[in-house]
Formats: C-alpha cells, sequence, structure tokens
C-alpha cells in the first residue's frame, strides 16, 4: 500500500461525508500520485504542494483565514441586529455580492437559531489560530486580526463553548 508523508485534509464532517474534502498532500511526490486515486474517493481535488510540512502549514493558513472570516462575520450579525436590521437580510445581502461565501450561508443560520451542532469544533479552531500565531511568531511576521480572532475563540473556550461548532464563537461576539 502506498503512503504519502502527510495528507492534511480541508473540510469539515459534512464534505468528508459526501467525498468533498479538499487533500492538502506533500512529501514526495511518487507517493502522491500513487495515492491519488484513493483520494480522488474522498475529495474533490487533492494538491500536491512540494516538500513534508507544505500540507500541514497550508492546513493552518486556511484554517486561520476561516477563523479570522468568521469573526468578522460574528460582528456583522451582532452588529446588525443590534442597529435593528434583520440578520437574514444581512445573509441575503452577502450572498447577492462579491462576498457570498458557502460558509456564511452555511453558519448564519445557527447563529440566528443560537444552535451550533458541531461540524468543526470551536477548540479546534482556537488550536489551529494558536498554532499559525506560533508560525508567524516563527516567521517574524505579526498577524493582528488573527491575534483578535484567536481572543475571541479562548473567550468561547472559557464560556465552555469547545465542543459547539465553531461557530458559536457568535454567542462571545454578541455579548
Amino acid at each position: 500500500m502506498s503512503t504519502v508523508d502527510e495528507a492534511p485534509v480541508s473540510g469539515s464532517k459534512g464534505p468528508a461525508i459526501n467525498g468533498q474534502l479538499i487533500i492538502l498532500a506533500a512529501g514526495d511526490r511518487a507517493l502522491f500520485d500513487q495515492a491519488l486515486p484513493a483520494f480522488e474517493k474522498m475529495g474533490k481535488r487533492s494538491l500536491f504542494l512540494g516538500a513534508t510540512g507544505a500540507g500541514a502549514r497550508m492546513k493552518l493558513v486556511v484554517n486561520m483565514v476561516m477563523g479570522s472570516m468568521m469573526g468578522a462575520f460574528c460582528e456583522g450579525m451582532a452588529l446588525a441586529e443590534q442597529a435593528g436590521l434583520a440578520q437574514g437580510d444581512l445573509l441575503e445581502v452577502l450572498g447577492l455580492g462579491a462576498m457570498a461565501n458557502p460558509m456564511f450561508a452555511m453558519k448564519g443560520p445557527s447563529m440566528q437559531a443560537h444552535a451550533y451542532p458541531p461540524a468543526f469544533p470551536l477548540k479546534h479552531q482556537q488550536k489551529d489560530l494558536r498554532l499559525a500565531l506560533e508560525l508567524g511568531v516563527a516567521l517574524a511576521l505579526p498577524l493582528p486580526v488573527a491575534t483578535a480572532a484567536n481572543d475571541l475563540y479562548k473567550a468561547a473556550l472559557a464560556a465552555g463553548r469547545g465542543d459547539e461548532d465553531f461557530a458559536a464563537v457568535y454567542e462571545v461576539v454578541k455579548n
């Protein structure tokens, strides 16, 4: 059986069930090529990113962006509510413009209902933000937006929301 040095995935429970993961492989290219048929059954796209470690770093970067975006999205949802705007209208406007984003469409209704069944647990999102920030320190690259987002997720962890979906960070933002 062939293996690759690493093949983290991007995607949560739903994409895994539906074979829609994004495979972030790195290491030995020949092993990647051998494993590609299996990857194609698991995901919608398989990327070979180079030397061992590149897959893990890419996953950290992707999850850092996702966590930071969720923080900003939560602020928008909270501001809309406090400003007397319907959150459903905000979701519609976001979905119609340049910022249309499947994550907003998936997580917005959970935030409106204050129900967060875990697709990607908040504790894992915070861990990935922490690791991305550590990578930034190692590379001497300040990451102020990710730092602010990480603080939100740490507050949500302290509030006992670690096992809920990462969208539960909204409960910290709105309060």
